[in-house]
Parts: structure tokens; sequence; C-alpha cells
């Protein structure tokens, strides 16, 4: 049985500031994806991207209300081939985006970094998927099937992990970057 304190109605700003405590997060992790594995997938004869998992963006209720409130247009939702979210230069799915998408970095991506480099990059590429670890119990952010998951008391939840996800990132990134002035 659930808890009075389970079943609170979602207030909508609290929705609002944990939708754009997430979005910032992402968005200052998808900067550094980009500069780092940008150059390598825009030269790669390989697809890594998968149209199933762009669409796990659609079912899941916590990814799709990210997108629609703030993701950018030109997404083509209904097409198989490439994958909805790949353009020319990687993915186009800004804001929004599949977790466990971020994680996946392949050999030549972590190749293009020094060892020490790449294990930095690796964990700032992890943020995302552990901010949503225990989201539902011990099932993840990624694993939200309806709006009725997502509760007051979760969403408290999710915003800690979010505040410490965002502070890990700037240490790492400053490790990244270390050796680039101006970075």
């Amino acid at each position: 049985m659930r808890s009075g304190r389970e079943t609170e109605k979602v207030n909508p700003v609290l929705l609002r500031r944990v939708a754009e405590n997430y979005m910032a997060l992402e968005r200052e992790i998808r900067i550094v994806v980009d500069e780092v594995a940008g150059p390598v997938c825009t030269t790669c004869p390989h697809v890594c991207c998968k149209a199933s998992y762009c669409l796990r963006t659609l079912r899941n209720p916590w990814y799709r209300f990210l997108f629609e409130c703030f993701g950018e247009e030109g997404v083509i939702w209904e097409r198989r081939e490439p994958p909805p979210g790949l353009g020319p230069t990687g993915c186009i799915i800004r804001v929004g985006r599949y977790a466990y998408c971020y994680v996946y970095n392949c050999r030549a991506i972590l190749a293009s970094l020094s060892p020490f480099a790449g294990e930095v990059f690796q964990e700032i590429s992890d943020l995302l998927k552990n901010v949503g670890l225990n989201f539902l119990g011990k099932r993840h952010l990624t694993d939200v099937s309806c709006w009725e998951e997502i509760t007051a008391a979760r969403l408290r939840f999710l915003d800690e992990k979010i505040k410490e996800g965002t502070k890990r990132f700037h240490a790492l990134r400053s490790l990244l970057f270390m050796d680039k002035p101006g970075m």
C-alpha cells in the first residue's frame, strides 16, 4: 500500500523546476559529448544509433515531457532509417534524450582521448544514467511508463540527484579540459 506522501499530487511548479534542472544538466553534458564525440562520429562509417533507442524518448513520459517542453523541432519520429534522432553530425535530440544513449562511447571515441580523459569522459557520459537510478524503487527513470509513476516524492528525490550530478559534472568537466587553456 502506498503512503500518502507517495501518492501526493504533483505540483506543476515542482514538475517544471525539476524538469528545468534536469534539462540544464543534460544540456551541459550534451555540450561536452558533442565536443568530444562529434568529431569522431561525423567521420565514422558505422551507425550506432537505432530507431528503437529514439522511440524510448516517446514512450517514456518524462523524456517526452522534456522534449516537448524544451526540445527543438526537426526530429522526424515516424522515420526508421536513419533513426529519427540521427542527423548529419550526430544525435539531434537535444533535450529528453534517452539516458543510456549518453552512456555508450565506442572504442573510437575513447581512443581519441588519453586514458585519463577517457575515464573522465565516460563518467560524464554516465551522469544522467546515475541521476535516474532508483527513481522507481530499484528501477530506473528510463523505466517510467506512465505519469502515475511520477510522484512528487520521486520528483524531489530526482531533484536532489540532479543537484549532486550537476556538482559532479562541474568537477569532472574541469578535469577533462584541464589541459586545454580557456576551457
